[in-house]
């Protein structure tokens, strides 16, 4: 998913990589052009909308939607048509924090959005419900008693719990891919 990243330090040790540490970071996408859309990920993006204004809208169950996006093209109308909002109770949210918390815990149905301008969200999304909260504390919901936004207040109670965990709390570890394509590779996962 789009700007879900945690840079990890990892040194190999007699053909084995281990991690030696995690950090909040990010990186900038190489293309092979410049791009001119700033606004819009490089990457993961399931939907977009550039009419009225731009919105997309990355979703984790991508594998289960069909060939034309009809899931994620609903859950993003779905966030944009939404009955509902409301602000967030806690405190002010550490995105840091909160993305690597959802990142890591969110499941199958995680879900990122780029609702208005310079405002990412995530949350979660079926074909039939969606509920994100924004960088600035905003949450948006198909409607009041949707189940996405039942999940959702769940997820962040869960985040306020734990105690809202800067990514470098996290335990790494990493998992052998035998199907990485071109050959093997490790998947980072992470635990509290």
């Amino acid at each position: 998913m789009p700007n879900m990243t945690v840079v990890a330090k990892i040194r190999v040790r007699g053909s084995r990589p281990h991690v030696e540490q995690i950090f909040n970071g990010g990186y900038i996408e190489a293309t092979t052009s410049p791009k001119g859309d700033l606004d819009l990920p490089g990457r993961w993006v399931d939907w977009e909308n550039r009419v009225p204004a731009a919105s997309w809208i990355s979703i984790a169950w991508r594998a289960e939607d069909d060939h034309l996006h009809t899931g994620a093209r609903s859950a993003l109308e779905q966030l944009l048509n939404g009955t509902h909002t409301e602000l967030y109770a806690g405190a002010e949210v550490g995105w840091s924090s909160w993305r690597t918390f959802a990142g890591t815990f969110g499941g199958r149905q995680l879900t990122m959005a780029g609702l208005h301008p310079d405002l990412w969200a995530i949350g979660h999304s079926t074909e039939s419900g969606a509920a994100v909260i924004q960088q600035d504390g905003k949450i948006i919901a198909d409607r009041a008693g949707s189940p996405s936004l039942a999940i959702l207040r769940g997820w962040l109670a869960d985040w306020e719990k734990a105690g809202r965990p800067a990514p470098e709390c996290y335990t790494p570890s990493l998992v052998r891919q035998d199907d990485f394509p071109g050959g093997v590779g490790w998947a980072l996962r992470l635990s509290l």
